[in-house]
């Protein structure tokens, strides 16, 4: 987690649990967010470690599970899930505010730091550039990615075809991510930066996880973890 004072203001008045929300107060947070985003490589290489993140809902809690990888052998090293009371309600384009806080909560408290976080959700790729995953590494000063399986915003022209075939996604004059086709006979995914890494780098990290299923397996396995969990719990 980063020690700037800006951080821990954004994150105290970001933090929905205990403020409440104003959607125009929190369409100036993100415009402030995403005005904070680094979209160039900034992390130490080699990448080591890698987690996905995703969240799953039981009436009015969450599951959110984080598995991590390693990069090289794919052997998974870490997983984890935690349990808590959503605050805040879906509304479309404010996602950050409902699963921000509990993915931040949940990847503070991994044993094994991560050198990426694959957060299954919008980075840039949103109308105001800030969608979840550049709320999380933005928060806690982390390279992260956006991995979603439908578009919130933005345009492309084609249709990618074959496994690995893919298209800008543009939005005001600006390329917001990759559309990509992850699995035959699938929809396409929709990839973007969260923070701290180019779309370039993103893309190789995103397509290096791929195997024959259309998430790439930090993200996927991140998913089966909380709805595992959420099924025990319904027992």
């Amino acid at each position: 987690m980063s020690n700037l004072p800006e951080d821990r203001k954004i994150a105290q008045i970001a933090d929905p649990l205990r403020r409440g929300y104003d959607l125009e107060r929190l369409r100036r947070i993100q415009v402030r967010i995403a005005a904070r985003i680094v979209t160039e490589d900034d992390f130490r290489k080699p990448i080591n470690r890698v987690t996905g993140l995703d969240v799953a809902y039981l009436d009015d809690e969450a599951i959110t599970a984080a598995v991590t990888m390693d990069y090289n052998s794919f052997r998974v090293i870490e997983e984890k899930a935690i349990k808590g009371k959503v605050s805040f309600p879906y509304i479309p384009t404010f996602l950050g505010f409902r699963e921000g806080p509990l993915i931040i909560k949940l990847a503070k408290s991994l044993n094994l730091e991560p050198d990426i976080l694959l957060v299954n959700s919008q980075g840039i790729a949103h109308p105001l550039f800030c969608g979840c995953a550049s709320y999380v590494g933005v928060s806690i000063n982390k390279p992260t990615i956006g991995v979603a399986g439908t578009r919130l915003c933005g345009e492309y022209e084609g249709r990618p075809e074959k496994i690995g075939d893919s298209a800008p996604l543009k939005y005001q004059e600006r390329i917001i991510g990759t559309v990509l086709l992850s699995k035959q006979g699938c929809k396409p995914i929709f990839v973007s930066v969260g923070h701290m890494i180019a779309l370039e780098t993103a893309m190789e990290i995103v397509k290096h996880f791929l195997t024959v299923k259309k998430f790439p397996e930090p993200v996927r396995l991140a998913h089966n973890l909380a709805n595992k969990v959420r099924r025990e719990a319904s027992v």
